[in-house]
């Protein structure tokens, strides 16, 4: 599929931010920690600080035909629960936009069996986020996907667990969300995305 134009998150360009010094305080493939000390824009005195740095991801709303959101529930073992999520994903190599569209295009496939219809399918960027800027430097890059087709059951990785497949109106994910349903960060964050641009309306996403 053609690679949509997107911008894509260049840290360090707000002016007055300086990192002095660190050292890796945790080193391991799916996590690192570091003791960072910083200037900033307000502060000449450095400022020591643990950042958690994790590899940039990925978080799609799949859309079918008739407007329905496609939803996976899936474990989350740091905070036991299994929680109805749009499915997201992390970028493993360098972050370019082959490599986020190349992700979002395979935790589609991954997560809820879903392909974007060649005959008209659209990706569409909608910016990114930041989770928890309190204590990591990871960044979501957000889409929506549509429309999309089920073409096979989930199929996740050795380390991921999906129970079961939703598909719902933007009206039930609204209820949902306002009955404290839905509580992760990443569908919070890709719904307010496309309730502010208007998009569950625009889109012709059913209620």
């Amino acid at each position: 599929m053609q690679i949509p134009d997107f911008e894509l998150y260049t840290p360090g360009l707000e002016a007055g931010w300086r990192k002095t010094r660190s050292e890796m305080a945790l080193d391991n493939p799916h996590v690192k920690v570091e003791r960072a000390h910083f200037i900033t824009p307000n502060r000449s005195a450095e400022v020591p600080w643990m950042v958690v740095q994790r590899k940039a991801a990925v978080a799609v709303a799949p859309v079918l035909e008739d407007g329905r959101f496609v939803m996976v529930h899936q474990e989350r073992l740091p905070v036991m629960q299994t929680m109805w999520e749009f499915p997201a994903g992390q970028i493993d190599t360098e972050v370019t936009r082959e490599s986020i569209i190349h992700t979002v295009v395979n935790e589609l496939r991954e997560e809820c069996g879903c392909v974007i219809d060649p005959d008209g399918g659209t990706l569409q960027p909608l910016g990114w986020y930041f989770p928890s800027q309190g204590f990591t430097d990871e960044i979501v890059y957000l889409f929506t996907a549509k429309p999309v087709c089920v073409v096979s059951r989930p199929q996740p990785d050795g380390s991921e667990h999906i129970s079961d497949v939703r598909f719902v109106s933007a009206g039930e994910l609204r209820g949902m969300i306002a009955a404290n349903a839905i509580t992760n960060a990443l569908t919070l964050a890709l719904y307010a995305r496309i309730a502010a641009q208007g998009l569950a309306a625009a889109g012709g996403m059913a209620e």
